[in-house]
């Protein structure tokens, strides 16, 4: 799944939620028409980071779905480290 893709199925935190079940789970990812194999997560305060592997394992992409509830005091994940497309989505 192209990250652009990944991003507009993100449109709440439960669908994040979603995701990270179906990376775990292949033959979810089979039911729900979900390509995620290249994909891996990591759970960040507030939310989820999606990465995106290429064929050498590399990550190329990553899509972080963060709570727009998440308090103004509470940084966001670091994404200043990525030197890779990145999307940011504050989801509901």
């Amino acid at each position: 799944m192209a990250p652009e893709d990944l991003a507009s199925l993100l449109t709440s935190l439960k669908v994040a939620a979603d995701v990270v079940e179906a990376i775990d789970d292949p033959e979810l990812q089979v039911q729900r028409g979900w390509g995620l194999l290249s994909w891996r997560y990591e759970l960040v305060p507030w939310g989820v980071r999606f990465l995106r592997h290429d064929g050498d394992g590399e990550v190329d992409a990553e899509v972080v779905a963060v709570s727009s509830h998440r308090g103004s005091s509470t940084p966001l994940p670091g994404t200043t480290r990525a030197s890779r497309p990145t999307t940011l989505l504050l989801l509901e």
